[in-house]
């Protein structure tokens, strides 16, 4: 009896314990009633990022790896400028020595010939045109100060038109601090002196262009050495990555070789026919106003600010100003005009033809790299800062067209 009354006890605390499970469990969500053709809200999901310390490690290694590349980078930034220099000129050259080379010429001896045709025209260049020049910024560093003094005492003689602006121009020039006037003044002279030193050595003046003879030997080493070899410029470009890329730089190469060599032949010929043309028109000017004193410094500055994309022509004009104010007031208006008119020829002639094949970016995209590089290396900068766009350019554009 006993037994069966505990038999009875536990199934009753069994029973009892189910129930309180039972009551425990959460009570299953009545499902929302969403109208046929939609889809309900979806549940939100929790989700974790775990950052282990390794993982933490190799970032902050990378980064500190970079910052350190990048300083060495910098730190030997003249010598990697010698090496871009040698590969603009090799990939400029390259074709002229395959011409040669069909023609039974051995590479190294075009490369040789090629070197001293390129030294008697920048002797002949030195030897001829410097000491005008020279001679004529050296006038001109004495005739700014003369125009200044001129203008604020208002002995010089105005066009009609310009007049009633005469006050404004004294008061203006009036203002200005006369050590800053001889600071520009001994500039000038200066750089008058060097020139004149430049064309009494010729060779001094060859070397003086590379900015000493050390560089000067360098690329001229390096310029061969990458050009002696049919496919040196290759074989350059794929030493500076990892041989898994090797197929891939080695596609690429040949693109940067021809719009690098493309981008410096026609800016040599823009420089040269821009000068060219802007002195013609010069002396045409004069014809009807009288000789334009500084034609040939005002040409060679046009022609030389035509490396620099979309800003040289700029410069050039405002350099081209202050040479033709002394001389006539009205000459600023016609060398105005004529530096206009040499642009449109440029840009609707000239560079659709000699450049045709070069470069082929985005103009704000050369002004970006033109900033960047002026920010790094100055005058330097902004003219290398072109190829390198370049070269940046087709990269880019196959990654673009790699991830659609």
């Amino acid at each position: 009896m006993i037994k069966r009354f505990l038999q009875k006890t536990q199934q009753t605390f069994k029973a009892l314990g189910k129930r309180v499970a039972d009551l425990k469990k959460p009570e299953p969500a009545e499902p929302k009633k969403v109208a046929p053709g939609l889809k309900g809200p979806a549940e939100p999901q929790k989700v974790e990022v775990t950052i282990s310390a390794s993982t933490a490690a190799k970032v902050i290694s990378v980064a500190i790896l970079l910052f350190i590349l990048t300083f060495f980078l910098y730190s030997i930034r003249d010598i990697l400028i010698l090496f871009f220099v040698s590969l603009l000129f090799a990939a400029a050259l390259d074709p002229l020595v395959d011409t040669l080379e069909r023609h039974r010429i051995p590479r190294s001896v075009g490369i040789l010939l090629i070197y001293l045709v390129l030294l008697l025209v920048l002797a002949l260049f030195i030897s001829n045109l410097v000491p005008v020049v020279a001679s004529q910024i050296s006038e001109l560093a004495v005739k700014i100060q003369e125009l200044i003094t001129n203008v604020v005492n208002g002995s010089i003689e105005l066009p009609g038109w310009l007049e009633p602006i005469r006050p404004t121009l004294s008061e203006f020039f009036a203002g200005l601090d006369i050590s800053t006037v001889d600071n520009y003044k001994d500039v000038l002279l200066n750089i008058a002196k060097q020139l004149s030193d430049v064309a009494g050595n010729v060779l001094n003046g060859v070397f003086t262009v590379f900015n000493g003879l050390f560089n000067t030997v360098i690329v001229l080493v390096l310029t061969f050495l990458m050009t002696i070899d049919e496919h040196g410029i290759d074989k350059f470009l794929l030493s500076l990555f990892p041989a898994r890329y090797a197929p891939y730089i080695e596609g690429k190469s040949k693109a940067i070789k021809k719009k690098m060599g493309d981008w410096l032949r026609g800016q040599v010929v823009l420089c040269f026919l821009v000068g060219i043309l802007t002195y013609v028109g010069l002396l045409i000017i004069g014809l009807f106003t009288g000789t334009v004193q500084y034609a040939a410094t005002i040409a060679l500055v046009a022609g030389f600010t035509e490396l620099i994309p979309y800003v040289g022509p700029i410069i050039a004009w405002i350099l081209a100003l202050p040479m033709v104010a002394n001389q006539s007031l009205l000459l600023i208006v016609w060398v105005s005009v004529l530096m206009y008119i040499v642009q449109l020829i440029e840009n609707n002639l000239l560079v659709p033809v000699v450049m045709k094949h070069a470069v082929g970016i985005s103009p704000i995209f050369v002004m970006f790299a033109m900033f960047v590089g002026y920010s790094l290396l100055g005058i330097l900068g902004m003219v290398l800062a072109v190829p390198v766009a370049t070269a940046m350019a087709l990269f880019v554009t196959d990654y673009a067209e790699r991830a659609k």
